[in-house]
C-alpha cells in the first residue's frame, strides 16, 4: 500500500468516517486527544486513512523488526505531513514519559492512536457483552489524563473487499477524566462503543484482541479481582 495515495478523490471513496463529530475538541484545536482502539479490523492501514482525511495523528506501536525497517521508513515517509510522525514505539513510552514529553506529543489539535488490548504495562479487568471480561491496557487512559486531552474510541473495519469504514464512538465524559480516572467507568464506556462495532463485524477480531477477552466462571464471578490496575504478567 502506498499511503501518498489515499488522498486521492478514488482512493477516499474507499474509506468512510462514521461519527467524526466526536472529533471536534481535534478540530478545533482545542485540545489533543487520544484515539483509544483494539487490535480489530485491518488497523494496520488506519493511521494512513486518518492522516489521508486531515486527521494528523500519531500511533503508538511496537518497532518494527530490523529487516523491515527500510521498507517500513520509506513507507511512513509517504504518509503526509512530513513533520508529525506516523508512529511512536511502544518502547519509548514504557514507563510513561515526563508530562513536559506528553504535552509536546499530545498539544492541542494534536492526535495519538493507542492500543488498550496489549498484554502490556498497568492493566484493569472490565465486564465485556454479558459473558464476558476484558483486561484492558490503561496507557490511553494515562496519556489522555496527563495531557488533559479528550478520550476517544476509534475502530476500523472492512465493509467489503477494499471498502472500509472508521467508526469514531462518544468521547469518555470529561468526569471521567482527572487527577484520579476513574478506570472502570472509562473502560465500560470505551467498550460500549467498541460493541456497537464489534457486533456487527465479529470475524474481524484479531488474536491480541481474542487473548484479552475470557468468559466468566458460571457464578459470573472472574477468578482476578475487577477495578484495581495490575501490572502485566509475563509467561
Amino acid at each position: 500500500m502506498w499511503p501518498d495515495r489515499l488522498c486521492a478523490r478514488r482512493w477516499l471513496s474507499r474509506c468512510r468516517l462514521e461519527g467524526e463529530s466526536n472529533l471536534n475538541g481535534l478540530r478545533e484545536g482545542n485540545r489533543g486527544v487520544v484515539l483509544a482502539s483494539l487490535h480489530f479490523g485491518p488497523f494496520e492501514i488506519m493511521p494512513y486513512w486518518l492522516r489521508a482525511y486531515g486527521i494528523i495523528t500519531t500511533s503508538v506501536r511496537t518497532r518494527p523488526p530490523d529487516f523491515l525497517k527500510a521498507l517500513t521508513s520509506y513507507q511512513y515517509s509517504l504518509s503526509p505531513p512530513a513533520d508529525v510522525p506516523v508512529f511512536l514505539f511502544a518502547e519509548d513510552l514504557t514507563p510513561l514519559p515526563r508530562f513536559s514529553h506528553v504535552r509536546k506529543i499530545l498539544g492541542p489539535g494534536r492526535g495519538l492512536v493507542v492500543m488498550v488490548d496489549p498484554v502490556r504495562g498497568l492493566q484493569v479487568d472490565v465486564p465485556f457483552f454479558e459473558d464476558r471480561m476484558f483486561r484492558m491496557s490503561t496507557g490511553a487512559i494515562r496519556l489522555a489524563t496527563m495531557a488533559d486531552a479528550d478520550l476517544v474510541p476509534c475502530l476500523i473495519a472492512e465493509t467489503s473487499t477494499w471498502k472500509f469504514a472508521i467508526h469514531f464512538g462518544t468521547p469518555v465524559p470529561r468526569h471521567y477524566l482527572g487527577r484520579s480516572p476513574d478506570m472502570q467507568a472509562i473502560g465500560a464506556h470505551l467498550l460500549k462503543e467498541f460493541s456497537k462495532v464489534v457486533s456487527r463485524y465479529p470475524e474481524q477480531c484479531k488474536m491480541r484482541l481474542s487473548r484479552a477477552m475470557w468468559p466468566l466462571t458460571e457464578n459470573r464471578d472472574s477468578d482476578v479481582s475487577v477495578g484495581a490496575p495490575h501490572a502485566a504478567q509475563s509467561h
